[in-house]
């Protein structure tokens, strides 16, 4: 892949129209999709990385989790690095797994020429939390059968994820899940924390029905396993928000809620605090 803002669009998954039968494909074709967005040029030399996973319930890739997250962090001193995994249109875990765990390993190799330091970290919100959350835990699907233990990113940011399946509607999980309901624990972030998951930074709001209970019992979770957990919950806003700063990215993002925005600045706060962001 290419430096700067590379899309491998031939590393999209193909769609199911192509397949007659429409069944949903268990692992991702060709390479990670991924845009490059580097640390601002006022952050010379080495920076940490964060991989951008967007929300859109698995059916989309939202573009002000995706871009709006990276442009963001791009401007705080980080290379953030956007993965449209595949979705549950045409695949199904551990697919997009796979594609998580293989750009982790990209962003480390150094092949897209950024300078990045020793940390690497992971972003998602709502079903991009839920892969954020899978990868921050470590999870491995008792079908898989992995060389080794799986990459894992050194701190995340979870916003209003879908961490504990169990929380949610069956209707929703079960399509997720195509229909392997026998999954639902094993593929939910919260359940499956351990010793060697990382530092985590939550929030949600109180107006969010499904991403407040998530976000309260993933940061049980981790308080429960003694893993640094940061959370917020803002008393405005409703799920799907972002940034909440009001910039839209196509039909998303618009909604301004000043006090909820704040989030930002206190996850970068956080992350200079618990030593994944040196100073400018």
């Amino acid at each position: 892949m290419n430096t700067d803002q590379i899309s491998a669009t031939a590393a999209r998954q193909d769609a199911v129209g192509d397949d007659p039968a429409g069944v949903r494909r268990d692992h991702p074709v060709g390479e990670p999709d991924i845009t490059s967005y580097p640390a601002d040029t006022r952050f010379p030399g080495p920076r940490p990385a964060v991989l951008v996973l967007p929300g859109g319930g698995y059916r989309f890739h939202t573009e002000h989790e995706g871009e709006g997250y990276a442009r963001w962090l791009s401007g705080a001193g980080l290379h953030a690095f956007v993965l449209r995994y595949p979705l549950m249109t045409d695949h199904r875990f551990p697919a997009p797994l796979e594609s998580g765990r293989a750009a982790l390993e990209w962003i480390r190799g150094g092949e897209h020429g950024l300078n990045v330091g020793e940390h690497v970290g992971v972003i998602g919100s709502s079903a991009g939390g839920h892969l954020a959350g899978l990868l921050a835990t470590g999870t491995v699907l008792s079908t898989e059968r992995l060389v080794g233990p799986p990459p894992r990113p050194d701190f995340a940011i979870l916003a209003y994820p879908a961490a504990d399946l169990r929380l949610l509607p069956e209707e929703p999980v079960r399509w997720i899940l195509d229909g392997r309901m026998e999954l639902r624990e094993e593929l939910s972030p919260a359940c499956a924390i351990d010793a060697d998951t990382c530092p985590t930074f939550l929030w949600a709001t109180a107006e969010d029905p499904p991403g407040f209970p998530n976000a309260l019992a993933y940061a049980k979770a981790l308080f429960d396993a003694g893993i640094p957990v940061e959370l917020h919950v803002y008393p405005r806003g409703w799920h799907g928000l972002g940034l909440a700063n009001g910039v839209a990215y196509g039909e998303h993002g618009a909604i301004h809620i000043p006090h909820t925005a704040r989030w930002a600045q206190a996850c970068e706060a956080w992350l200079g605090a618990e030593g994944f962001l040196p100073a400018g």
